[in-house]
Formats: C-alpha cells, sequence, structure tokens
C-alpha cells in the first residue's frame, strides 16, 4: 500500500506525547506550500505542544524553538534550537526531551524514511564538512592556489556522485514515499542516470507524479537535452524585484550569462565579484549577465539587498520559489552557483565558467 493516494487537502497534527520544554516556551512551524511561506506558532503548555493544519502533500517544514529566524535574523555565531522534518497530511507525534532537535518522530512514514535517509547519506555529508574545514585550514595564498583549488573541486565533485547514487538507490526503494520522491528529483538532471530515473517514474503512483515535485522531474530528465553544449537554450520569463517580466530571449544579439544563484549562497556570493569584474571589462563590448535568484517565498527583501551590497548591476529576476524555481527546473539546477554563457543567437557555448575560465572565454570571444 502507498502512504500517499491522492492529493487534495488533508489535515494533520503534531502533538507532543512526552516533553521537558518550558511552560510559556514559544514554537514555531515554518514551511512553504506553493509559493507561500507559511507559519504557525504555540506555547508550550504543561510541558507540551499541538500544531494542527491541512496539507495537499508532504513538504518539509521546519520547527524552531524561542525564535523564527525568518522573521528574526540571528545574530553571528548565534546557535538556534531547531528541527528538520517533514510535515504529511497524518497524525504525527513528537517525544522531545530538553531540545526540538532530538525530537524523535512516530507516527509518520516520510519522517521514517527520512531517517533512514539521513543516516544513507551521512558518510558523505561528514566529507563535505570534513573538505570544507580541510579547506579552511589553508593559508589564504594557498586558497587562491588553482592547483589545490581543482584538487578540492575534484573531491568534492567524486563525493557528489557518491551522494547521487545513495539518493538513487533510496529513491528506487522508495517509490510510495513523498521523500523517495525528493531524492528522485535531486538526480533528475544526471545524464548517467537517465535511463534508471526512468524506470523508478514509471512505477511512481498517479498522485506523486502530478505533484509538483513529479512535474518538476520530467522538467529536469528534458534539461538534458535542452541544455548540452551547442543547445538553443530554453526561453523563460520572470520578474525583477520591481514586478517587471523579463524574458530571456529579449538578450538575443548579445553574448549572455545565465547565473542562477541565491542571497543565502555562500559560493555564489563569493563569486560575484567575479562576475562584477568580468562584466566592467566586456559589458561595453556586448556581454550582459541575467540573474536567476533561487530565493524562497518571503524572502525578496534579503534577495533585494544581496543585489545592492554585492553591487550587481545587471537584470535579476526570480520566481521566489526557491528550489522550485521554474528556470532553475527547465535547466536541471541542482547546485548553486551554476551558469550557462550564450551566444548572440541564444545557444549554449559554456557551462559552470567561473573567476579566470570565464575572464579567459569571454576576452577569446571579444578578441575575434
Amino acid at each position: 500500500m502507498f502512504p500517499v493516494s491522492i492529493f487534495s487537502q488533508t489535515p494533520y497534527s503534531i502533538t507532543t506525547t512526552e516533553s521537558q520544554l518550558k511552560d510559556g516556551s514559544k514554537v514555531y512551524l515554518v514551511y512553504t506550500e506553493g509559493d507561500r511561506r507559511i507559519t504557525d506558532s504555540t506555547l508550550v503548555q504543561s510541558g507540551k505542544f499541538k500544531f494542527e493544519g491541512s496539507l495537499k502533500y508532504p513538504v518539509i517544514s521546519r520547527m524552531f524553538l524561542h525564535k523564527n529566524p525568518y522573521v528574526v535574523k540571528l545574530n553571528k555565531g548565534e546557535q538556534i534550537d531547531y528541527l528538520m522534518f517533514y510535515l504529511e497530511p497524518a497524525q504525527i507525534k513528537m517525544a522531545i526531551s530538553d531540545s526540538i532537535k532530538n525530537a524523535i518522530i512516530s507516527g509518520s512514514s516520510e519522517n521514517a524514511g527520512f531517517k533512514d535517509l539521513k543516516l544513507m547519506l551521512k558518510p558523505v555529508d561528514n566529507q563535505y564538512a570534513n573538505l570544507r574545514k580541510e579547506y579552511e585550514a589553508l593559508p589564504i595564498e594557498k586558497q587562491k592556489d588553482s592547483l589545490i583549488l581543482a584538487g578540492f573541486i575534484g573531491r568534492e565533485n567524486e563525493n557528489t556522485q557518491n551522494a547521487n547514487r545513495l539518493h538513487l538507490a533510496f529513491a528506487k526503494k522508495n517509490v510510495g514515499l513523498f521523500v523517495g520522491l525528493n531524492s528522485l528529483a535531486h538526480v533528475a538532471a544526471v545524464p548517467e542516470f537517465s535511463s534508471e530515473i526512468k524506470t523508478i517514474y514509471a512505477e511512481l503512483p498517479m498522485a506523486l507524479k502530478e505533484s509538483p515535485v513529479g512535474k518538476g522531474i520530467l522538467l529536469s530528465m528534458a534539461s538534458n537535452l535542452h541544455t548540452k553544449i551547442g543547445a538553443v537554450a530554453i526561453d523563460f520569463e520572470q520578474n525583477t524585484p520591481a514586478g517587471k517580466p523579463v524574458k530571456l530571449s529579449s538578450f538575443k544579439g548579445k553574448y549572455v550569462l545565465v547565473d542562477f544563484w541565491a542571497s543565502w549562497c555562500g559560493p555564489c556570493r563569493e563569486e560575484n565579484p567575479n562576475l562584477v569584474s568580468a562584466y566592467k571589462k566586456f559589458n561595453a563590448k556586448g556581454f550582459e549577465i541575467l540573474g536567476v535568484s533561487l530565493d524562497q517565498p518571503g524572502e525578496r527583501a534579503r534577495w533585494v539587498d544581496a543585489i545592492k551590497q554585492d553591487n550587481l548591476v545587471w537584470t535579476q529576476v526570480s520566481d521566489l520559489k526557491g528550489w522550485d524555481n521554474e528556470a532553475a527546473k527547465a535547466y536541471g539546477i541542482k547546485s548553486i552557483p551554476s551558469s550557462f554563457l550564450l551566444d548572440p543567437s541564444g545557444r549554449i557555448i559554456g557551462k559552470d565558467l567561473r573567476g579566470k575560465e570565464l575572464n579567459s572565454k569571454l576576452a577569446e570571444i571579444f578578441s575575434k
């Protein structure tokens, strides 16, 4: 029996079976449904709390104790007690000791699957963390060394491939769970998995196929064909921060870099000075940039602030749907920063060119 049958607004509840939280403590529940960020809150009474509502389909949610960081920014170095879990139309039970992050969840097939997935991914997550620590421990001059950096990028790519294989295996074993669907979506744009992805997708319940994530998988699968070097870039239209619609096709006649980024993405913000430099150097010669933000619903202000702080003077657009950004799904974006360089006819001539690579490519183009 598949835990998901049809998607309509169905009640959910979260109740604590036991808890050592202090009375009067405030608990926040935050999740995204469509293009809306939904926030609920309640107070701890007699050591317990309860949430009730309705959902169309399971969603990744976050529960915070005392402070909602989406409303009140955390101070530098401030730690917050929170839990990331799947909210689904079910009667979810939580056993909580003195912290939300260590809550034990029952009555939820999605969270049982999510627990298994986290255990599977723990080795690669640890590897990512160790790589980051190793890189940050290097002297600044070595961090900027192209050969050393290439070595780190190679190891990170290998780790990403391992993570992708785990996601694929998990999706194959959990075709009836939304958490399995999300794992399939995670690898849907990976070309070497295309035949296996098609097989798994064919086995999905119709309700999962018809969900936004399920439909997005079809877009990601198609992106393998449409984002190859030499392919004509997929046209899309999204709004600027001022609400003005902009089409990618309006840039035809110029070389344009389609840059997928977000205000919350550290590596994106680190790359932005390189983009600013390239734009200043080559814009007058016919080079443009179209920034596509993967900021979340309700994050417009942070997006705008990041544009100002990083001096991104070129056109910026977004539908503020985070990873569900329609353009990102069409282009198979699974990590950021990610970019596509288009020639004046709209064909893709480069992918993920950064720093010196981008400058060298543009210098080669405009020297001709």
